[in-house]
């Protein structure tokens, strides 16, 4: 509450939901087997539970609200100097291939937190000229590197900036989330029976595994920036800074990979012996978010599947995104739309074929999810005109290749019918594809 006068704050009310800690629990619970459920989130030296850490910073960061300060999403790639910005946990790799949570949460407020309150609550003596002085603050926080950057959309869905997002990790975020790939690899490669207790339902697995699973969903949607992305400054005339920058080519082609990655079979398959894991929710144990699927109770390894590719794809393939790689590619040496579509197409279409029968079905279910992705954003009105005319002829030339392809199944030649059905009638639109649940820990 505010003066409407004058800003100042009068009043300020917090109020912290146990959501937030039950999704950090869940994530530790994910990647740590076998632990005890009292000890096991202590961090090796001790500095305490990884779900009372996060709700430390966050205590922290809604007095900084109370203060008046907004949120920075770019505190996370200035090692995390700010309680403001929407954290990950930082899990880190051993020198023994371990995870580490020793350093999941900062504990203190940051140096750019410190450089705020000096500006905003400093009582300056008389005869000092304040507009010097606090121009002397600004400047420390530019020379330190110290920057600030809000954004509308707490989601950050489509967003084109190369390092202010939310839930990520790390100076360059398309490095990060190499190592988050890494992260959930070591995770799933030890998930089984001992991430839930002696006694527990077997069926509760699931609700721990979809975390993990899905563990690079937020900083993939922060690395996904990078493509067709800038780096844009609060810059002012006079302040030394440079407003806006396209990302480089190679970046932006390094972070496509990065995410092109995430459609790979081995990536988005699980190991029969975890699937064999997951039974129906026992009865009434089915609270908590559960991996979408069109095989009823049973658990859907294709729809698991889909799901993650979707969320891939519908970054890739964002309006937003499209538009302003059809923009900025015509600029200079940078990706245009139809390079990362023949990149894409090529990864999902032209790979070798499978080694078994579940494998194949992951095949087709990314090339499915690939294609009618295309149809709905070539239909949608959020689409350019630019990103429409790449699509509608990346599909045609797609539709004449698998038309030519003897034997080439009926998954394949169904595809092609769909764009054809589509080319008939453009409101012809195949069904959405499964998605994950929304997995904020807020």
């Amino acid at each position: 509450m505010t003066d409407p006068r004058t800003g100042e704050i009068i009043k300020g009310n917090v109020n912290l939901g146990s959501l937030r800690l039950r999704q950090d629990y869940l994530m530790g619970q994910g990647m740590v087997p076998g632990f005890d459920y009292l000890d096991a989130m202590v961090s090796s030296d001790n500095s305490g539970n990884l779900a009372l850490d996060r709700v430390r910073q966050l205590s922290a960061h809604e007095v900084g609200h109370t203060l008046g300060f907004p949120h920075n999403y770019l505190g996370s790639t200035f090692d995390r100097e700010t309680v403001m910005d929407y954290p990950a946990p930082l899990i880190e790799i051993d020198e023994n291939g371990e995870l580490d949570f020793s350093n999941a949460y900062v504990q203190r407020i940051g140096a750019y937190d410190k450089l705020a309150v000096r500006y905003s609550y400093t009582q300056f003596p008389a005869g000092v000229d304040e507009k010097v002085e606090l121009d002397k603050i600004v400047q420390e926080s530019l020379d330190s590197g110290y920057l600030y950057m809000a954004h509308t959309n707490n989601n950050f869905i489509g967003a084109g900036h190369q390092y202010a997002s939310v839930w990520d990790n790390g100076a360059n975020l398309v490095d990060h989330l190499k190592h988050e790939i890494e992260v959930r690899r070591i995770g799933l490669a030890s998930f089984g029976l001992n991430n839930i207790r002696e006694g527990e339902p077997v069926s509760n697995l699931e609700v721990v595994l979809l975390p993990l699973y899905m563990h690079h969903r937020f900083q993939l949607n922060s690395a996904a920036q990078t493509l067709g992305g800038a780096d844009y400054r609060n810059a002012v005339r006079g302040d030394g800074q440079v407003p806006f920058t396209i990302v480089n080519g190679e970046e932006q082609r390094d972070a496509l990979e990065t995410l092109l990655s995430t459609l790979n079979i081995d990536f988005l398959a699980l190991p029969p012996e975890l699937l064999a894991l997951l039974p129906p929710p026992a009865d009434r144990h089915n609270q908590g978010e559960m991996f979408p699927g069109r095989t009823e109770l049973l658990f859907d390894p294709l729809g698991a599947a889909e799901a993650s590719a979707y969320f891939t794809l519908s970054n890739i393939l964002h309006p937003a995104r499209m538009a302003r790689l059809v923009a900025y590619g015509s600029l200079g040496d940078y990706p245009d739309l139809e390079e990362v579509i023949d990149r894409l197409l090529d990864v999902t279409f032209a790979g070798d074929t499978p080694d078994n029968a579940y494998h194949g079905q992951i095949a087709n279910v990314v090339q499915r999810v690939t294609v009618h992705e295309m149809l709905r954003q070539a239909s949608s009105t959020a689409s350019s005109a630019e990103v429409k005319a790449v699509l509608a002829s990346r599909l045609d030339s797609l539709s004449q290749r698998l038309e030519r392809q003897r034997n080439a199944g009926p998954y394949k030649s169904a595809l092609a019918a769909d764009i054809r059905l589509w080319q008939a009638n453009p409101e012809m639109l195949p069904a959405p594809a499964l998605q994950m649940p929304a997995g904020d820990p807020i």
